[in-house]
């Protein structure tokens, strides 16, 4: 049975992110567009239903089923004991602002930890690999991109705690303060932790797995094991993430300097991947890729 009316759901469902979170935000000194009830709760709801459809395109449902339930049960988990302990992010607490909580974490949480644990997956993917899913067999790939898209999902973060913690929004305080806009290094250490378990976990089962061939593979992506088009919405879907960020109204204007170093750099280096997949970028080669791309 195909999966591609699946791939349309998750379109539709990037497309309605898109409007509220970032088309509505950049055109409200031109007009006011309806809003998508709900706010914040709603567009992470939004977008974590993205990340389920476009995984279980991509990796097919059993996979996605593992890969949810993995990001779930050990991103709670770490959250949990961070709380209770101060150990792993360091010592904070969460208001009431993202709702009803399982223990000390809200349950929104898990849903906003998969929402871009699966954008970063493939992101991270195509930096290492020049493909936008699948770990390759051996110790040492597993590692690498376990840590590589640690690195690329803890990027995230650095733009969306100062928003969420700072003081026009508190969805949760931290309870000593710290040097990044009142936020302590240790919790990108935690976050770090807690992601590289996450996509440890997860691809040490991938591993195992034959992916299935892409059924829609252009001449331009015939490397790839999923077509370019395709794999380019959760490309877009971090990008947007970023933007949406920063356009919130809330973010502290440092951000406008770390975001698209953080975040951008990541996200282009992972868009020339899909737009050059043979390539193998080095400082000539890339040079020119991007000037051909702007040519274009």
């Amino acid at each position: 049975m195909s999966r591609r009316p699946v791939l349309y759901v998750s379109a539709f469902l990037l497309g309605a992110f898109f409007y509220d979170a970032v088309l509505r935000s950049a055109l409200t000194w031109l007009v006011v567009l309806p809003s998508i009830p709900g706010g914040l709760k709603v567009l992470t709801a939004i977008l974590a239903l993205f990340s389920l459809t476009h995984a279980w395109y991509s990796l097919g449902g059993r996979p996605t089923v593992a890969f949810f339930a993995l990001s779930a049960v050990i991103s709670w988990a770490y959250e949990q004991a961070g709380i209770a302990t101060g150990l792993v992010f360091g010592p904070y607490h969460y208001t009431d602002y993202l709702g009803g909580k399982l223990g000390d974490v809200p349950v929104l949480i898990p849903l906003a930890w998969f929402m871009m644990i699966y954008p970063s997956y493939v992101v991270a993917n195509l930096l290492v690999e020049r493909r936008p899913i699948g770990t390759p067999g051996g110790a040492a790939p597993l590692l690498r991109l376990a840590a590589a898209s640690a690195v690329v999902m803890t990027a995230w973060d650095l733009v969306v705690d100062p928003i969420l913690s700072g003081p026009q929004v508190r969805a949760w305080i931290w309870e000593g303060g710290g040097p990044y806009f009142g936020i302590p290094v240790h919790n990108y250490a935690g976050w770090l932790l807690t992601t590289f378990t996450v996509y440890l976990a997860y691809r040490a089962l991938e591993q195992r797995r034959v992916l299935r061939p892409d059924d829609a593979a252009s001449s331009g992506a015939a490397t790839l094991p999923l077509g370019a088009a395709a794999a380019a919405l959760p490309v877009a879907a971090y990008g947007l993430m970023l933007i949406a960020d920063l356009l919130s109204g809330v973010a502290p204007a440092g951000l406008v300097i770390v975001g698209p170093v953080v975040m951008g750099l990541p996200f282009a280096a992972a868009a020339l991947r899909l737009r050059f997949p043979a390539k193998l970028f080095g400082g000539e080669e890339l040079t020119r890729a991007v000037a051909k791309a702007l040519a274009e």
